[in-house]
């Protein structure tokens, strides 16, 4: 069984950091920036990872990742800066004639 430790906290901040470092440049400009992708995958695997092993369960890594995932995924989806909140509705390319 593995223990809270420094070895651990640092695997689970290498963990969260590398997937969010991933999923950053995956996604692009299409979620939230590069580093809150990071900081969101540190936050995903730390919080995850500790409670796997205040859990008890084996396997902690893979859980913290999986949470990191899980977390990088509410946060890229739910994120608020599609083009229609910042630049007002997408032009559609629908014309209004107005009368003069």
């Amino acid at each position: 069984m593995e223990t809270l430790s420094a070895t651990t906290i640092f695997w689970l901040l290498v963990l969260g950091a590398t997937t969010g470092w991933i999923i950053g440049y995956w996604v692009g400009h299409e979620g939230v920036t590069l580093v809150s992708n990071i900081i969101w995958g540190i936050a995903g695997a730390v919080s995850v990872g500790i409670l796997g092993l205040y859990l008890q369960l084996s396997g902690v890594l893979l859980f913290a990742m999986m949470g990191a995932l899980a977390t990088l995924f509410l946060a890229n989806v739910f994120h608020l800066h599609h083009v229609e909140d910042t630049k007002g509705d997408i032009d559609r390319g629908m014309r209004i004639k107005r009368k003069r």
